[in-house]
């Protein structure tokens, strides 16, 4: 617990096995998500909608895209398909500055890691 994220600079990912989605925006993301394929798959291409544009997505390949903004999917697949989506949460922020409005709760301390800086901070009051 109030160790720095895994995968900086991504506040967390998942992992999905063998995952078909639907067309979709992530809607909770802030900036960024890397989406990396771990496959021994034919198939399985992403997509975005916007942009017209379909990429094959061999395995260790990777893209980086704002997931928030464009509409995206992956094709059926035949075979095993890991993508692992690291991304960036829209709320954090509002974690980091106040807590989500808990930081005033005398039951509720804590503290982070800065992720510039590497430094613990008290979480602001």
């Amino acid at each position: 617990m109030n160790e720095v994220t895994a995968v900086p600079p991504f506040t967390g990912f998942v992992v999905n096995f063998n995952v078909t989605t639907v067309l979709h925006r992530d809607h909770h993301d802030e900036v960024m998500c890397l989406v990396l394929v771990v496959s021994d798959c034919t198939g399985g291409q992403l997509c975005i909608r916007e942009l017209g544009l379909v990429f094959e997505m061999e395995s260790g390949d990777f893209i980086v895209f704002r997931s928030r903004h464009f509409t995206h999917f992956n094709l059926h697949f035949v075979g095993r398909r890991i993508s692992l989506v690291f991304h960036s949460d829209l709320h954090y922020r509002s974690w980091r500055e106040n807590r989500n409005g808990w930081s005033r709760n005398g039951n509720f301390s804590c503290s982070y890691v800065d992720l510039s800086n590497g430094e613990r901070v008290a979480c602001p009051t």
